[in-house]
């Protein structure tokens, strides 16, 4: 990326996990909570390669700006993604995020690949080909 006067690649992988690890990303929940999320990375400025996840886990890979703190990333999807399911979505199921998170910077060569991954989360699980690096949580 360009911005007058500067020079970046900032790309991030990150993950988090659901609150003690239920399985609370339903097809329900994950239907609603994944468009949420594309959106908000969009009004906040960040720009989003992927994201996926698993029953009790959520994959984003983002690109940001150096003027985004990178703790910030992940305190505003977590918060806004489980208020608006548990407050705003009208859903009769509830999300809640673990209080931590995991997060890797990762190559510009390496956005193809790793959004793959992402978008094939479901089917990585079921096999068991899981790549361990991308599946800490920060549990």
């Amino acid at each position: 990326m360009k911005r007058q006067g500067a020079f970046y690649q900032l790309v991030f992988h990150f993950n988090w996990a659901t609150k003690n690890r239920a399985p609370m990303l339903t097809p329900t929940v994950e239907a609603r909570v994944i468009p949420y999320i594309a959106a908000k990375c969009k009004e906040l400025g960040y720009e989003l390669h992927a994201i996926n996840g698993a029953l009790d886990h959520l994959h984003v890979l983002v690109s940001l700006t150096p003027t985004i703190l990178i703790a910030d990333v992940a305190k505003n999807l977590k918060g806004a993604s489980s208020h608006y399911i548990n407050n705003e979505s009208r859903l009769n199921e509830i999300l809640y995020w673990q209080d931590g998170y995991a997060v890797i910077s990762v190559r510009q060569r390496e956005i193809p690949v790793i959004s793959r991954y992402i978008q094939r989360q479901k089917e990585h699980h079921k096999l068991g080909k899981l790549i361990e690096e991308l599946e800490r949580t920060g549990e």
